[in-house]
């Protein structure tokens, strides 16, 4: 008889941190465009070191999204290793696992 089939906690696991990995990464995708549209309206502050500085926020917010994707794409690498369903005692071991990781 087989054993019955029930969800992966590792991949339970995994699907919640890839969401809050994902949420985050939006949040971090919009976190300076408030400050570098100011900037750019030429309103805030103007001259060569304010276009200076512009561009520099700019750069700083495009390599931070770049992390943060890197991060989901890890996530998701992860994620796809792990079947959704295995069977009991895989589960309970890989419960078992997790309990001796925390």
């Amino acid at each position: 008889m087989a054993e019955p089939m029930v969800p992966n906690p590792r991949h339970a696991k995994l699907q919640r941190l890839l969401t809050e990995a994902q949420e985050r990464a939006q949040e971090v995708r919009q976190a300076y465009q408030r400050a570098s549209s100011a900037m750019r309206s030429g309103k805030v502050w103007t001259g060569p070191t304010a276009t200076t500085w512009t561009t520099e926020l700019e750069d700083r917010h495009q390599r931070l999204g770049r992390l943060a994707q890197r991060v989901v794409d890890a996530i998701e690498e992860e994620l796809r290793r792990h079947p959704p369903l295995v069977t009991e005692s895989q589960a309970n071991a890989t419960r078992r696992e997790m309990a001796g990781r925390t």
